[in-house]
């Protein structure tokens, strides 16, 4: 009796295709998780220095509210106190503008301007500063 001989084919292993098609997949798994990374890193900038600039612009009017009515002038506006843009990006700039809609009654525009990734950004606050104050009787 002859005995036949077998050959016993393992399928324990990856082939080379498959092994590249699994480097591929991750590769693009990677490449659109680091873009992902990349844009919420710009948005958190962005935001901070949105932050930065609306301070900015609320700290300079409460400055000009602790200034008093009087010293707010419509034709002569105060300049924007630079040292709030501290921590915006360079050329940086704040503006303040006076008006007078009505009689005891001011109206305060602060504009903080700043570049961010090569877009103008622009934050305008207003208020109005009464003649009329608390008083204690």
């Amino acid at each position: 009796m002859r005995q036949s001989k077998r050959r016993i084919i393992s399928s324990g292993g990856f082939t080379l295709i498959e092994l590249l098609l699994t480097i591929l997949v991750l590769g693009i798994v990677v490449l659109g998780l680091s873009a992902m990374y990349y844009q919420m890193q710009m948005t958190q900038v962005e935001s901070m220095h949105y932050d930065l600039a609306v301070n900015a612009a609320r700290t300079a009017i409460e400055e000009l509210r602790n200034s008093g009515y009087n010293s707010l002038n419509p034709s002569s506006p105060p300049a924007f106190p630079t040292n709030l843009l501290a921590g915006l990006p360079a050329n940086s700039s704040g503006s303040v503008s006076v008006t007078q809609p009505m009689a005891g009654l001011k109206e305060v525009n602060v504009t903080v301007t700043y570049t961010d990734y090569g877009q103008p950004q622009t934050v305008i606050l207003s208020s109005d500063i009464g003649i009329i104050g608390i008083s204690q009787s």
